[in-house]
């Protein structure tokens, strides 16, 4: 009981951070934070022509994160633009000026796990989270239950109405936990087609830890904000 009293409360901290860090889209990074403040944005960008237009970048002009790595851009504007480019073209700009690693176990699971959710394949999810009612889910703060219950009682229903849906990663933070690993996302996620299309702020925290060798997740935090009127 302690030992999940305490996930619970670290993955609040998390899901806290990662809520404050959805104002700042495309911050990204896979080591463990020093600080709950945002760390303060590198001085120079690794790039030296915009990715949107390809003019000569402006010290002045806001920068994005990714990777780890400080993108820089030629004009106010151009920065959200890269904010709504697929994950994989962020990674190709990316890949002309450093190598790319490959993600640790634990974030490699947590991106498995928003691929099979954006896909609505709630069978592969099923082999992402421990087994047997071990897994636990809090949504928006409330205790949801079981992975299994959750699945049934929460996600099944929701998937029925509104089929699978595309995700965009804003922001990835990993963060060691004693045995165990956090994996905390921000994404925007938009489900359904005309009157039932929803535009949702997403902040999914992931509490994996080692089966055997195998990454599982033991508890999922599911935090989320209906924006849709705000794009209307």
């Amino acid at each position: 009981m302690f030992v999940r009293t305490t996930i619970v409360l670290v993955t609040f901290i998390a899901v806290g951070t990662l809520l404050t860090s959805a104002a700042q889209p495309g911050h990204q990074g896979h080591h463990a934070p020093t600080t709950t403040q945002p760390d303060p944005q590198p001085a120079r960008a690794i790039n030296d022509r915009c990715p949107i237009q390809g003019g000569e970048v402006d010290p002045d002009t806001a920068m994005r994160v990714w990777r780890g790595q400080s993108i820089g851009f030629c004009c106010p504007g151009c920065e959200t633009k890269w904010d709504a480019k697929p994950d994989a073209e962020k990674d190709a700009f990316l890949g002309k000026f450093v190598k790319v690693g490959p993600a640790s176990p634990a974030v490699d699971l947590a991106r498995r796990f928003h691929a099979a959710r954006a896909a609505g394949d709630t069978s592969a999810l099923d082999r992402l989270f421990l087994s047997g009612g071990r897994a636990t889910v809090l949504q928006n703060g409330s205790d949801a239950g079981t992975w299994e219950r959750y699945r049934d009682e929460y996600l099944k229903p929701e998937l029925k109405v509104f089929g699978a849906s595309t995700w965009r990663t804003v922001s990835e933070v990993e963060t060691p936990l004693g045995t165990a690993t956090l994996v905390g996302h921000t994404v925007m996620l938009t489900a359904g087609e005309e009157a039932k299309k929803k535009v949702l702020s997403v902040a999914v925290t992931l509490v994996i830890v080692d089966e055997g060798g195998t990454p599982k997740i033991a508890h999922m935090h599911w935090s989320s904000r209906d924006t849709t009127s705000d794009r209307k």
